[in-house]
């Protein structure tokens, strides 16, 4: 019977990792002042929206942006947030002309004059669950998560059809980065204009070659770094290292432990159930996973096993 029950973990956990792939977050937002009521709400709801995802970013993170980054970071999900929020929901009530009418609202007022309305703001509250898989992809390929594998410069060839110029847009998008052109530098990077009107970008690593083209100078050299940042061997954290705990009362507690390992992305990546040695009372389960950050790893440890009497042998 015990041996069923590890096939079933085995064959089960991989089924978790949907689950544990959104976060729900409560931000609050307002629309600019004077705007319709209903495009309004709309303006103040696709703020909430960057607000949430910015903030899980940040959470994601393994250390904080330097404020002209972490400025450069909200900019950059402006336009990608809303095809990252897996769902939302109103955590209070809309509240209409809440900025221009807080103080007559206090004093027990009501508004009386046409402007009161044109100063008003929509303002929501709203509990997002922001798709974090699809986040940390992003902040991946941006090269965010690279830790101490992040390379740091370039060195760049400028073929035919493009200038210093051309370069202008790529300013911003190399500081996001934490990138920076250099004389020397092990990566090299070639950009030109092909005969076919389009932009062609190479990126050589030693043996390894990166290759990304089309029509927009910033979009090329993000595909083409996106590659790169998220090829296996730029991942933090080498190889699975064995993650084993022992205190398990029941089998579903493996099968939630599972699920929360899997939820702290920000710490491990690629989880997975080994095996489990079930005893009455006392089970114990192994798990691989790459740890991209030990020490935030030790503090979700420490803060989750006393409470369930866990205790981490390795």
């Amino acid at each position: 019977m015990p041996r069923l029950i590890l096939l079933m973990l085995i064959v089960l956990a991989p089924a978790f990792h949907s689950t544990a792939s959104a976060e729900p977050i409560r931000v609050s937002a307002q629309s600019d002042k004077g705007m319709d009521p209903v495009q309004g709400r709309q303006q103040a709801q696709e703020r909430a929206f960057v607000e949430a995802v910015f903030k899980t970013a940040q959470n994601i993170l393994p250390a904080p942006l330097s404020a002209p980054r972490s400025e450069l970071l909200r900019q950059f999900l402006a336009s990608r947030a809303a095809p990252l929020v897996h769902s939302f929901q109103e955590a209070a009530a809309a509240k209409p002309g809440a900025a221009a009418l807080s103080e007559k609202t206090q004093a027990g007022k009501a508004p009386s004059h046409a402007s009161d309305l044109a100063a008003a703001t929509v303002a929501l509250e709203l509990t997002v669950e922001v798709d974090r898989t699809a986040l940390r992809e992003l902040l991946t390929r941006l090269g965010l998560l690279s830790g101490g594998k992040h390379p740091g410069g370039f060195m760049l060839s400028l073929g035919r059809g493009v200038s210093e110029a051309d370069l202008k847009p790529l300013a911003d998008v190399w500081a996001l980065q934490g990138v920076a052109r250099q004389a020397q530098a092990p990566l090299r990077v070639t950009l030109e204009r092909v005969p076919q009107g389009y932009l062609k970008a190479v990126l050589w690593q030693d043996a390894k070659t990166y290759v990304a083209d089309g029509q927009d100078v910033a979009q090329v050299w993000l595909d083409l770094w996106g590659r790169f940042f998220s090829a296996h061997e730029q991942q933090p954290g080498g190889s699975g290292r064995p993650l084993e705990i022992s205190g398990f009362t029941q089998v579903d507690a493996v099968l939630e432990f599972t699920k929360t390992l899997q939820g702290w992305d920000d710490c491990l990546r690629e989880v997975r159930l080994g095996t489990v040695d079930i005893r009455q009372g006392n089970s114990t389960a192994i798990w691989s996973a790459r740890v991209t950050n030990p020490e935030r790893l030790a503090t979700r440890l420490k803060e989750y096993l006393p409470s369930r009497k866990l205790t981490a042998i390795r």
